[in-house]
């Protein structure tokens, strides 16, 4: 089917809708819109993909991985800003904006948008509802994860810069509409980091492995999979050549000065307030699978730091031992202190699950001179 400037005219004006370009040929099973294969809007699948997401995650990062998903979907939206490009119609990113969801509001993908405020680094747009508010309103939350990639994704498409998307309301959330502001923005390491930090993102969001060719990388730097029965494996190695307490020694001075070093990382990134720093090591090695922070308490009057553990890498990779097994955690963890606060501090672990308690316990405090 050949469609042409005017067409898309008239579909902006309103004199036309998208039923004139359909395509529907149930014998061969095809649907297209535009001379372009498609396939309807199956809401229960939508919903599936965000329920296997929350399965892995929880709901707040189920709506980032979906909206990962559609950025990807949105940024193949050039083809058709090309085509009009070639037809004489240089819409503005905005404009093009209310186009591409007009056109799939048409086929059933939520209200029709309208422009609340456009600037060269900033759009707003705003919807009565949006279909994913309205099939997942159990939720009780902002849910538009399509959308908001959708957006992100238009937006970077036709105008070669990073772009963040926040929905400010949402139907699902009890607000009257759907809101969505997007922001031009810096793409940096930083930015990225910060936004796992806050609980905005998962690092799995940043996370390019190619396995065939051997390489994983995140947020652009190389990182390698490390089965924890490596931690077993490296330990017992010393304690057979030095003994157990040496070999306890080793692997705590190790992990300080790599917790020390992934500090320095951060700082390089601009990043400089101690707790940020501390907060993004610990939120990072938690979502690599080295432990879960489960609290952390600050004891003003004897000036120490008590964290709290579980599933931390030794204690997994032993069992149970009946003794305390954590060297290269509380190194860790000492490096990390050390490195964001600029104090000497050590670090001991006083429970651990490997000899029955129910988490593994650390005090950090400072180290006498």
């Amino acid at each position: 089917m050949k469609i042409g400037k005017e067409d898309f005219e008239a579909l902006i004006k309103g004199e036309k809708d998208i039923s004139s370009y359909i395509e529907l040929d149930t014998v061969a099973g095809t649907y297209s819109v535009f001379g372009v294969r498609t396939a309807s809007n199956p809401n229960y699948l939508i919903k599936a993909i965000y329920e296997m997401n929350e399965a892995h995650l929880n709901k707040k990062l189920a709506v980032k991985a979906v909206r990962k998903l559609f950025r990807s979907v949105g940024l193949g939206s050039l083809g058709l800003f090309n085509l009009l490009k070639k037809s004489g119609m240089d819409l503005p990113p905005a404009e093009f904006l209310l186009l591409v969801f007009k056109l799939q509001h048409q086929q059933g993908w939520g209200a029709p948008f309208e422009l609340v405020e456009q600037s060269d680094k900033r759009i707003v747009l705003r919807t009565k509802h949006t279909f994913e508010s309205e099939i997942l309103k159990d939720w009780k939350m902002p849910v538009c994860g399509v959308h908001m990639g959708w957006i992100e994704g238009v937006l970077m498409a036709v105008t070669g810069k990073t772009w963040y998307c926040l929905e400010r309301k949402c139907v699902a959330n009890g607000d009257d509409c759907c809101e969505f502001v997007a922001d031009q923005v810096e793409p940096s390491w930083k930015f990225k980091a910060q936004a796992v930090v806050k609980g905005d993102s998962a690092i799995t969001e940043f996370i390019e492995h190619k396995p065939v060719k051997g390489t994983i990388k995140l947020i652009d730097d190389p990182v390698v999979i490390m089965p924890r029965f490596v931690f077993s494996s490296m330990m017992n190695s010393l304690k057979k050549t030095m003994g157990e307490l040496p070999a306890g020694g080793v692997n705590y001075r190790a992990y300080m000065d790599m917790g020390k070093e992934n500090i320095e990382h951060y700082k390089k990134m601009g990043i400089t307030e101690p707790k940020t720093l501390s907060d993004m090591a610990f939120t990072f090695y938690s979502q690599m699978g080295w432990f879960r922070l489960v609290k952390d308490e600050w004891n003003e009057e004897k000036k120490e730091k008590t964290i709290t553990l579980d599933n931390t890498v030794e204690s997994e990779a032993f069992g149970s031992t009946g003794k305390n097994v954590c060297y290269c955690t509380a190194g860790l963890l000492a490096g990390i202190i050390e490195g964001s606060f600029g104090i000497k501090v050590q670090a001991r672990e006083i429970k651990c699950h490997s000899k029955g308690d129910e988490f593994c316990v650390f005090t950090i405090s400072n180290k006498a001179e």
